[in-house]
């Protein structure tokens, strides 16, 4: 019954509302439990009770039907909970739910039920549910450890004074977008402070102020940029104040490797934007990124630039910054993790490594005019980052090996780093060109050189099973590792 793809997250309103419950053991108790507390009026069928539950029939608490489960006894039911250990009779009780349209849970067993109850963080208030899709009930109830942990005890008295103050201040605020930028300044002020360190009356004469104050207030009227680093390209490595700042914007610009999991941080209602760039196909220019980003912010929207790795290093931030300066326009930057830091880490190669390389150069493979790039002789004990050019892997190579770089220089290419599907290919500065075209290494990668990036095979850790080592036959230059297929 069960679509566990396709489910809508809701809490239901019970109050008063008749619910059932078959069975009358120990997990029947416990999902009893849960709808009193919800304000159901509970009835439990089952021929016998455990003591909890004789207990709250014994107080009024619950009704109970000493008798075995018929239809009928969901006659006027809102919902039913199936808790016995007979499969047979959950099977029973779920059909009869389904005949009549109401929706069903059976425990420990998905594929009857017609909802789920899931593991819950409360402070009133606020009601925080998880669910696994009733897979891993186990793992609801870790991720409701995690959230307890984080979630600020007095949450649900900051959530009772923005209620009480609900009216008031949409009366005083006609437009939606208004309210929503007022509660947004509210929370991330001394009126949650003081809520939340529990100070009632100062949360309370601060929200006075806030609202007596807003039509003077910055926030209250001007746009501003949000210049945020997307990280590599893992969600998990977007950082936390990119996180909120991108669920604040109500426009998202975002950049061609920016992944839909990090998208679905931003508002359900911002408008998303893809101002990607993509060599060699037609695609958005610079200036005109710069120009798009300028009027929104002029036109008062708080505007998230969302760029791949980290803005200030090779994103292109700094045109940004000047064109949102030149015009007089807020911005704050948010650094994010930068793709040569995470790329080497997630290979396993240390940019730096005592008595082995004390610096690292980052520089791109690529430029506006298809350039020589400058690089020489590397110094020694240097890491080299190159940024973008897989297409030039050829000429870069060639570029090195002319400025006097040794042949068995090890390179790795990180290919689509921290992403599932990453690959690494180890190979030396005399075999990248070979293994660029038989490998079919393809951007987004990122290019390591120097000595510790043949750490990559013995270090690896993430995605070990895609580590290529690759080792041209036709090459002088032979290697005793296994040529990967």
């Amino acid at each position: 019954m069960l679509q566990t793809h396709e489910q809508l997250a809701i809490f239901a309103c019970l109050n008063g509302r008749r619910c059932v419950v078959v069975g009358g053991g120990p997990v029947a108790a416990r999902k009893a439990g849960e709808l009193v507390g919800a304000g159901a009026d509970v009835t439990v069928v089952a021929p016998k009770l455990d003591r909890v539950l004789a207990e709250r029939a014994a107080t009024g608490a619950i009704q109970w039907r000493r008798e075995a489960f018929a239809s009928t006894h969901l006659d006027d039911a809102w919902l039913v909970v199936a808790a016995t250990s007979d499969r047979e009779l959950n099977a029973g009780v779920a059909n009869a739910a389904e005949a009549r349209q109401i929706f069903c849970n059976v425990v420990d067993d998905p594929s009857l039920c017609s909802f789920i109850m899931p593991a819950v963080v409360r402070r009133d208030p606020v009601t925080i549910a998880i669910s696994s899709g009733g897979h891993a009930p186990v793992i609801a109830r870790w991720v409701k450890g995690i959230i307890e942990s984080l979630v600020p005890q007095r949450l649900g008295a900051l959530a009772t004074l923005a209620g009480e103050w609900r009216q008031r201040v949409k009366a005083a605020f006609g437009s939606i977008d208004t309210r929503r930028r007022f509660w947004e300044y509210v929370l991330e002020g001394p009126v949650a402070e003081h809520s939340l360190a529990g100070r009632p009356d100062r949360a309370e004469a601060a929200l006075e102020n806030a609202l007596a104050d807003w039509q003077t207030t910055p926030a209250a009227t001007s746009g501003e940029a949000y210049i945020v680093g997307a990280g590599p390209g893992s969600a998990d490595l977007l950082t936390l104040r990119g996180r909120q700042l991108l669920a604040q914007a109500e426009v998202v610009l975002y950049d061609r490797l920016v992944g839909d999991e990090i998208l679905q941080f931003a508002r359900r209602d911002a408008e998303l934007i893809s101002v990607g760039k993509q060599a060699g196909r037609p695609s958005i220019t610079q200036p005109q990124i710069n120009r798009l980003l300028v009027q929104l912010v002029k036109s008062g929207k708080r505007v998230c630039r969302l760029k791949g790795g980290d803005p200030m290093i090779f994103g292109r931030g700094g045109e940004e910054l000047d064109a949102l300066v030149e015009a007089g326009l807020p911005f704050q930057v948010v650094p994010g993790v930068s793709a040569a830091l995470a790329c080497a880490a997630y290979a396993g190669i240390p940019l730096t490594l005592r008595g082995v390389t004390q610096t690292v150069l980052l520089t791109t493979g690529h430029t506006e005019s298809s350039a020589n790039t400058g690089l020489g002789k590397l110094p020694g004990g240097q890491t080299l980052a190159l940024y973008m050019g897989v297409a030039r892997y050829a000429e870069i190579a060639d570029t090195l090996l002319n400025a006097g770089n040794e042949a068995t220089l090890p390179v790795a290419v990180v290919e689509r780093g921290t992403l599932p599907e990453q690959r690494v290919v180890v190979t030396t500065l005399a075999e990248l060109a070979a293994a660029t075209e038989a490998l079919a290494i393809e951007s987004p990668a990122l290019l390591l050189i120097g000595a510790t990036a043949a750490l990559a095979e013995r270090n690896a850790w993430f995605a070990p099973e895609r580590v290529v080592v690759y080792n041209d036959p036709a090459n002088a230059i032979t290697r005793t590792t296994k040529v990967a297929s």
